[in-house]
């Protein structure tokens, strides 16, 4: 028996399969969103590599269909049977707080949030469809998102505006990297040796989508993403924390809808500073005097400070552990180094030998006089799922 985990993207489709011990037993990834076609990559059971390229353009619907079809043929040739699939779902709203398995009327509501994530929810939603047909069978499950944040108290979640604006969404800060967030938790206590009800955290998920999260007795209290996943820190290509009326006067200035949107989420945050999204990248040509890429960095690590110090605060003082996960915050320990640098007037002290190593597993980058541990998490979103499906 095991699990099929789906994690459908804008560009991307991630799948894993983890038989009842969490362990990986196959992968196939899938990039579709490029303009020479689709390539493919993974691991079979027996541990081969699998690296397929179509030069046919494909939407998420006909890469979908190919990366199940060649499921469909793994699991017969390993003669393997699904007793589950999971499925990661951007939003889930106010109404699902946890794992949800997948019923006609679980699939309507899902639906009926598609204005809160246009980008993501509807393709979410498809690959749930597509698994329910192909393997009519199996058991499926949502994992939202937002899910982890959903204990956020109504004085963190409320913005100052008022309420009923819109007739199709309620303006909240639903938060995301939840599933990233939990896994960290789930890591962190075992790093720890503290049950997740004594656990006080930061989590930096760093990556192309970035956010901080503060976690109290292992339950999230604030997080810097809010109703979309453009609020908080500096992105990739998404802006983060402006003025609102920047966009407003944009507006008047003759830009519409469509172009303030492409500006937010696909020209601004790094894009935007330097023009280059790659952090590895950035730090090269910053090495190397490049003005607008030591800004972009400048820039990007004082904003993840500010919501270290904000979040220092919330919980009082008291935080057991900083984490950093997510691409950039597993794999750029310069990057780790700057954000920490001045930090130690907080009780955070980074062993510059242990950060600036590779590693394979979690791990405690702390100095011995650190009051706070900062660990840096790989960031398994698909093994949380398959876990809380297991739990379920």
């Amino acid at each position: 028996m095991a699990k099929l985990i789906v994690n459908v993207g804008s560009t991307s489709v991630k799948t894993q399969l983890f038989d009842d011990a969490l362990q990986v037993k196959a992968i196939l990834n899938a990039d579709y969103g490029a303009t020479n076609g689709l390539s493919v990559e993974g691991v079979n059971v027996q541990g081969s590599k699998i690296l397929h390229h179509d030069e046919t353009i494909h939407d998420a619907k006909n890469t979908l269909a190919f990366l199940f079809q060649r499921w469909q043929q793994l699991l017969a040739d390993n003669q393997l049977e699904l007793s589950a699939m999971g499925h990661r779902v951007v939003h889930g709203g106010a109404m699902f707080k946890s794992i949800t398995r997948i019923t006609p009327d679980v699939l309507t509501q899902i639906a009926k949030l598609d204005n809160y994530a246009p980008l993501h929810n509807p393709l979410n939603r498809l690959g749930i469809e597509m698994a329910e047909e192909l393997f009519a069978n199996v058991p499926q499950f949502a994992v939202f998102d937002t899910a982890f944040h959903r204990q956020i108290p109504g004085y963190a979640g409320r913005y100052a505006i008022p309420e009923k604006l819109s007739a199709n969404v309620d303006f909240y800060r639903y938060g995301f990297h939840g599933i990233s967030c939990q896994h960290s938790v789930n890591a962190a206590t075992k790093l720890l040796n503290k049950s997740p009800d004594a656990l006080n955290v930061i989590i930096l998920h760093l990556g192309g989508g970035a956010s901080a999260t503060a976690v109290k007795n292992g339950i999230s209290v604030d997080t810097s993403m809010g109703f979309s996943p453009t609020e908080g820190l500096i992105m990739a290509s998404r802006c983060g924390d402006i003025d609102p009326m920047i966009a407003i006067t944009l507006q008047r200035e003759g830009k519409t809808v469509d172009d303030i949107n492409r500006l937010l989420n696909k020209q601004s945050g790094l894009q935007g500073i330097c023009g280059e999204t790659d952090m590895r990248t950035i730090l090269s040509r910053a090495e190397q005097g490049d003005n607008a890429s030591e800004l972009a960095l400048q820039l990007f690590c004082y904003r993840v400070k500010k919501y270290i110090g904000a979040y220092f605060a919330i919980l009082n003082g008291k935080v057991d552990a900083l984490i950093f996960t997510g691409g950039i915050g597993e794999n750029a320990p310069a990057i780790r180094q700057r954000i920490l640098d001045d930090l130690t007037g907080l009780g955070f002290s980074l062993d510059s030998n242990l950060n600036s190593q590779r590693f394979s597993s979690n791990i405690d980058v702390s100095d011995t006089s650190s009051r706070s541990r900062i660990l840096v998490i790989h960031a398994e979103e698909e093994r949380e799922i398959a876990q809380q499906i297991m739990y379920s």
